[in-house]
């Protein structure tokens, strides 16, 4: 019975070491236009490809969002750098075909835009 405990208590001890390790670890966590480097008037484009990741931040280590596809509306505000490579910011304009709300900010390769 002894041995039983100790062994439970090793496990509680390394389960809440691993956790509080992962609760502390960084993340790649949202960034809004700061990360823009080229500003142009607000401009509404659709998706031109289907699998589009709309992301929190512009680059693949960002988290997803949600998924864009053919069509849906996106609201351009600023974008990363140059348009070959870049990443831009804006908005969904309505309810995407992925179930993305209206409102939703976010970042999408800008190549992916028509």
């Amino acid at each position: 019975m002894r041995i039983k405990r100790k062994a439970s208590m090793v496990v509680v001890s390394a389960a809440l070491m691993l956790g509080g390790s992962v609760a502390l670890a960084p993340a790649a966590s949202a960034v809004g236009s700061s990360a823009c480097q080229f500003n142009s008037p607000d401009v509404d484009f659709k998706v031109s490809t289907s699998g589009a990741q709309f992301r929190t931040g512009p680059g693949k280590r960002y988290r997803v969002i949600g998924t864009l596809y053919r069509g849906d509306a996106f609201r351009y505000f600023c974008r990363t750098r140059g348009f070959e490579k870049s990443w831009s910011y804006g908005k969904i304009l309505k309810r995407t075909t992925s179930g993305i709300r209206a409102g939703t900010k976010g970042w999408v390769y800008s190549q992916y835009l028509d």
